[in-house]
């Protein structure tokens, strides 16, 4: 801990000074968020620590999965098995997978048959094209969310149809015989607003066998069909996106601690999430909405017998582990939410939410057969109220929540936090706030693994933090120091071979942030976090390394766009506390040209300079990859 106090103590000083030069007063940089309040507040006047990732951000990256357009930002830890398809999971903050609530246009979505009740390993299978914007509140959010936000929440928030038609449609090939197609349209017909895209991806692998194909759907659709009487401002959203996925993946093996390629080793996944909004302004200062949702998730997991699969360093074979399972789950969310504007210094929100889900699968393998099948409701009663006082000196913001599990019964969560404005585009913030994780269907109730007697996971989390807007908006500075403590926290027992609440784990840490834009055509922006805490006996925590840096510098001239991102990542610990992964610097590289009207050319390169190295411990990472393509489009 001495060394994160010097570190910060370090960063505090020479930011201060920096600045201590009587600079211009800030202009508010006007950029809406609603993660952090679910309700869109001005970003700068949040005390919460926001990262919004824009469509722009994530169209100039030119990716495909969503684990690649959170990489470089604050406090977020990437584990990835390879390249397109193969298993990533993320870390915030220190905390696990399972301790992100993950949103889809601001409703939660997880798979229910995950042991964890989580977003899985999604980060790789979700396509990031097609949406708006990403916003990443960091530090617990069960005030608003409740399940699973024990350390921040990401939402998702896709794209809205509406304007004056226009299309996009581009393609790619690179390296790994990897072939990418993009094709959208948006626009309005009479009173609708419409916006249709689809992605897709086709791959060879970084590996012999690991194949990769999906393809992915987004819809809205929008509409205020009156414009008098009681119902004149009703507008009613319909959002939908349906993704369907083919992945060979390899085996691993646990005595070598390495992966070994699998010809048969097949998994096919179907993944759905459809809302409809309506939203009513009841009075100039009361607005309700009422979301209702479907949700499935279906994973198809088949592994014929292809006998040895290769030999361990001391020469004894490898061999397949044939299996069979079918993973099915849905959800029903419910959403009903009340703003109510008090005049213009705050804004109360409150609603409640109602979740039923349902989870089944059945497995064959070596070690028998097992089959499962349960559901359970989850009502939750929450309120959130923003407050801008002092004649704008002081923002509060303060929620609760109550959340009432069919199994293991009710629990209440609270967030407080204050923004004071100072002189100089100063602003002082700190946040409070406590997170849970709720124990899953699977971890209560699988027949072999299954623990009834459990009891939810809990967090504490604080942050201290300072932030400075200069020049206008040009540019923006934030330090931040971070801890969250962690109770009852759900692992498994291999002596009994049962989940069991095991105890607690605490992460600390700082994130310093900087954002500059002199001109409209030159950006320059960069983090770094430093993090530490221990989890059960361990003295580390299991892939999140001390020390990570991230730079994106993007420049336009005339009609040339490039951008550069650097990454680096400090040397950390694999799952199993033993085997370290070294620390890597990498480099991606993208460009576009527009060769005429409408018609651009691009170019990406990740990893330029070919380094080897590891996300995860025993697979190696890509090398350098660099792709091409074609877009059109009319705007």
């Amino acid at each position: 801990m001495s060394k994160s106090i010097s570190i910060f103590s370090l960063l505090m000083f020479v930011f201060l000074f920096s600045f201590s030069v009587r600079a211009q007063e800030a202009k508010e940089l006007g950029e809406l968020v609603v993660t952090a309040t679910r309700a869109p507040i001005e970003l700068v006047k949040l005390p919460d620590s926001v990262t919004v990732i824009s469509k722009e951000e994530i169209d100039q990256r030119e990716i495909q999965g969503l684990y690649q357009a959170l990489e470089t930002f604050p406090s977020i830890s990437i584990k990835h098995n390879g390249w397109f398809g193969q298993w990533g999971y993320l870390r915030l903050r220190g905390g696990k997978n399972q301790d992100v609530a993950v949103l889809f246009n601001g409703v939660r979505i997880y798979d229910p048959t995950y042991p964890a009740n989580d977003f899985g390993d999604l980060w790789s299978w979700m396509e990031a094209e097609n949406f708006e914007k990403i916003e990443v509140v960091r530090g617990p959010q069960s005030s608003l969310y409740g399940s699973n936000a024990m350390t921040g929440v990401i939402n998702l928030i896709p794209r809205k149809g509406g304007g004056p038609f226009r299309y996009e449609a581009k393609g790619f090939y690179g390296r790994y015989e990897t072939k990418r197609g993009l094709a959208r349209v948006q626009g309005s017909w009479r009173k609708m607003g419409y916006y249709v895209g689809w992605a897709g991806v086709n791959t060879e692998g970084l590996y012999r066998d690991s194949k990769f194909r999906q393809n992915t759907i987004d819809a809205n659709l929008n509409v205020a069909p009156f414009s008098r009487g009681l119902l004149k401002g009703l507008k009613l959203d319909w959002t939908t996106r349906y993704s369907y996925g083919f992945l060979n993946y390899p085996q691993w093996d646990w005595e070598s601690f390495k992966a070994y390629n699998d010809p048969h080793s097949q998994r096919r996944q179907t993944i759905l999430f459809s809302h409809l909004k309506c939203i009513l302004p009841l009075k100039p200062w009361w607005d309700v909405s009422f979301t209702v949702g479907y949700h499935f998730t279906r994973r198809h997991y088949s592994d014929k017998d292809d006998g040895v699969l290769g030999y361990r360093p001391d020469g004894s074979p490898v061999n397949d582990s044939p299996s069979k399972g079918l993973y099915r789950g849905n959800v029903y969310p419910v959403v009903f939410l009340n703003h109510f504007r008090l005049k213009d210094f705050g804004l109360l929100t409150a609603g409640m939410e109602y979740y039923h889900e349902k989870g089944d699968f059945s497995r064959i393998s070596p070690w028998g057969k097992r089959k499962y099948e349960d559901d359970v409701d989850t009502t939750a009663y929450f309120a959130n109220l923003f407050l801008l006082l002092l004649n704008e000196k002081l923002a509060l913001n303060i929620g609760g929540r109550l959340d009432d599990h069919e199994e293991f019964g009710t629990h209440g969560t609270y967030k407080i936090g204050l923004a004071y404005f100072l002189p100089y585009g100063f602003k002082f913030k700190a946040n409070l706030a406590t997170g849970f994780r709720a124990p899953s269907l699977f971890n209560l109730y699988d027949p072999r693994y299954g623990n009834p007697h459990l009891d939810p996971e809990e967090s504490t989390g604080g942050e201290v933090g300072l932030e400075q807007v200069l020049w206008r908006g040009k540019m923006r500075w934030s330090l931040v120091w971070f801890n969250t403590h962690y109770e009852d926290r759900i692992n498994f027992n291999y002596a009994t071979w049962k989940y069991y609440n095991s105890g607690g784990a605490n992460t600390t840490g700082i994130e310093f942030e900087f954002d500059w834009r002199p001109t409209s055509w030159f950006r320059l922006a960069g983090n770094y976090t430093y993090t530490e805490g221990q989890e059960g006996r361990a003295e580390r925590l299991s892939l999140v390394p001390y020390h990570q840096v991230g730079l994106r510098a993007h420049l336009r001239w005339k009609d040339f766009s490039g951008n550069i991102y650097y990454k680096y990542v400090s040397r950390r610990p694999a799952y199993d506390y033993t085997h370290f992964m070294p620390d890597y610097s990498r480099v991606d590289v993208t460009g576009s040209y527009k060769l005429h009207k409408g018609v651009e050319i691009f170019l990406r390169a990740e990893n330029l300079f070919d380094v080897n190295y590891e996300w995860a411990a025993g697979y190696r990472a890509p090398g350098l990859a660099i792709s091409a393509g074609l877009k059109f489009y009319h705007f």
